[in-house]
């Protein structure tokens, strides 16, 4: 016990003493992660600014699994509670790169004046209006943005509550080209992808109606692979752990890898409802994505503001995607059945080109933009 607790302590100042480091040097850029989830949204932009700047990039995470083993990076491993306050709270650089909503709205990730550049980069391809609360993006300086979709959105937000403008950035969707660079030709495409969005409006943070569509697609001889939202896995461990215990003998393959590209891949059809993995899917493996669409998601008590603004998950669903309610379930080998062999691919080229800035073409971009970005 005591062992336990000197060792405990012995971290405690061993992280501290690395803040303080932090703070000493000043580093350019630094990015913050809160698990190793999030590595792959900003992997590119890290991997150019380490080229650029070698040894001036630190990777800080809550996540002790969570750092950058291959670029030349320095990496930091911070945890959480009181430590993440404190770093917050002191942390000196000049550009702060994150993907957490909500900056300064709650108690420990604070602004601090010692950060020059509060810079948000996107890990959905969605829009900034429903899924996200009111205030997710208000008190970043610099949002590197998907599309004009987003930048119309924000720029009505900062209208609405007369908001201090911030600086939106014309870069595009770093994780596409991400996917891009890494996905294998080679695909199975012998599994049903099964990805549900998180939602904080259900008990379980998760429409538990998936439970009884995964039991219909393995009734039907399909092999599943499960892919829960982060946030359901840690908000709804019992829930998770019953799904994992009920399929176990099935073909069923519950999946919390922090990487999804394996799942994207290996799979002839995803079936989710409101999760943003549907645009990537949709968007770079040109796969077919049915949608589960008995009830939406809505994380902005203020969206009824936005509706002259469609969101850009519903333009795509309506355009390239399958639905199906409550009362079809039952015929879900059908449904898919039918995406897969309907799929129309051809015009998914020009909808990326027309919607999403600079399509493999973001690091380009952020290298002739660098100056106006970062400071």
């Amino acid at each position: 016990m005591l062992k336990d607790l000197f060792n405990k302590f012995k971290n405690f100042i061993h992280i501290y003493m690395q803040i303080l480091n932090i703070n000493e040097i000043k580093p350019r850029f630094i990015f913050y992660s809160e698990n190793k989830t999030y590595l792959k949204y900003g992997y590119l932009i890290i991997e150019y600014l380490s080229k650029k700047y070698p040894g001036e990039v630190y990777y800080i995470s809550s996540d002790i699994n969570d750092s950058v083993s291959d670029l030349n990076v320095v990496n930091i491993n911070i945890g959480k509670g009181l430590l993440l306050r404190y770093f917050f709270k002191s942390v000196v650089t000049d550009n702060l790169f994150m993907t957490l909503t909500d900056l300064n709205n709650n108690n420990i990730i604070k602004k601090n004046k010692f950060v020059k550049n509060y810079i948000y980069f996107f890990h959905a391809a969605v829009s900034t209006t429903r899924i996200y609360t009111s205030t997710a993006f208000d008190n970043y300086d610099t949002i590197l943005c998907n599309g004009e979709y987003q930048i119309k959105e924000i720029q009505r937000r900062e209208e609405l509550d007369n908001l201090k403008e911030k600086k939106l950035i014309k870069s595009g969707f770093f994780y596409f080209d991400y996917l891009k660079e890494k996905t294998n030709k080679i695909e199975a495409n012998n599994e049903i992808l099964v990805a549900p969005s998180w939602n904080k409006n259900r008990l379980n943070f998760i429409n538990e109606d998936f439970e009884e569509i995964i039991e219909n697609l393995l009734n039907s001889g399909l092999k599943v692979r499960f892919r829960p939202h982060p946030e359901t896995i840690k908000r709804s461990k019992n829930l998770m752990n019953s799904y994992k215990e009920k399929f176990k003998d099935k073909n069923f393959l519950f999946d919390d890898n922090s990487e999804n590209l394996d799942a994207m891949q290996n799979a002839k059809c995803l079936i989710t409802d409101n999760s943003g993995i549907s645009i990537e899917y949709m968007m770079i493996f040109k796969k077919p994505v049915i949608f589960y669409g008995d009830f939406d998601k809505v994380h902005n008590e203020n969206f009824e503001k936005f509706k002259s603004l469609t969101p850009i998950e519903d333009v795509i669903k309506d355009k390239f995607g399958y639905e199906f309610n409550k009362h079809q379930i039952q015929e879900i080998e059908r449904i898919v059945d039918k995406a897969v062999k309907s799929f129309d691919k051809k015009e998914i080229d020009n909808f990326l080109n027309n919607n999403f800035y600079n399509y493999e073409n973001t690091i380009d971009y952020l290298d002739k933009n660098f100056s106006k970005i970062c400071n």
